[in-house]
């Protein structure tokens, strides 16, 4: 069973995804596997470095992700570009860890965790989505404490994003982080136990 998971910046989905760990599932993240795809000999080095020039590379040779990402924060054009270059990949090297997964446990559940799969329209390759929801205060609060940023710049990256209660509504399982890590370890196995009986399902009709 292939799942989704995603949420918006400092919503905790790496923190719920490590919690799918624990039960048993595989996840996938898409995070590493766009600093693999954008490592000097990946599969999107030479195109970010031809598009972007060599500004964006750092005396060692790798790709300056800060420099990059002052380029594109403020360019839409220039984070489209971007995007177009590394999200192919991504997906390409995804399908490449999820089918090595599939290949070696054909009863795993893996949850690839992705930030922007309903915005790329990605999502629809899954068999199911998870969201993490977090109230927008609480997400402010941690983004601000994490990156030391101002109310003002935690708000400005916030309103680059897709809002969460628009995102909610691809979602099929919903994992509430708002509250405290017990609270959140609860929902995680609830929707775990959803996703079993969701399996158990598929494994019927098929």
């Amino acid at each position: 069973m292939y799942l989704g998971l995603t949420g918006n910046i400092a919503g905790g989905k790496t923190t719920v995804a490590k919690m799918f760990e624990r039960l048993g599932c595989y996840t996938v993240d898409t995070d590493i596997l766009s600093r693999r795809v954008m490592a000097p000999g990946g599969l999107a080095y030479p195109m970010v470095v031809d598009a972007f020039g060599v500004d964006v590379v750092d005396n060692e040779g790798n790709i300056d992700r800060t420099a990059l990402r002052k380029i594109v924060f403020n360019d839409d054009a220039a984070r489209k570009r971007l995007e177009g270059i590394v999200h192919p990949a991504i997906l390409k090297t995804e399908a490449k860890l999820v089918g090595e997964i599939k290949g070696k446990d054909d009863r795993a559940i893996i949850l690839t965790q992705a930030a922007l799969c309903v915005e790329t329209g990605a999502y629809t390759r899954f068999d199911g989505l998870i969201v993490v929801y977090c109230e927008p205060e609480e997400q402010l609060r941690r983004l601000m404490n994490r990156d030391n940023i101002t109310r003002e710049e935690a708000e400005k990256i916030i309103r680059t994003q897709m809002p969460i209660d628009e995102k909610l509504k691809y979602a099929d399982f919903v994992v509430n982080n708002s509250g405290t890590q017990e609270e959140t370890e609860k929902d995680v196995k609830r929707v775990f136990d959803l996703i079993i009986l969701m399996k158990q399902a598929m494994r019927q009709k098929s």
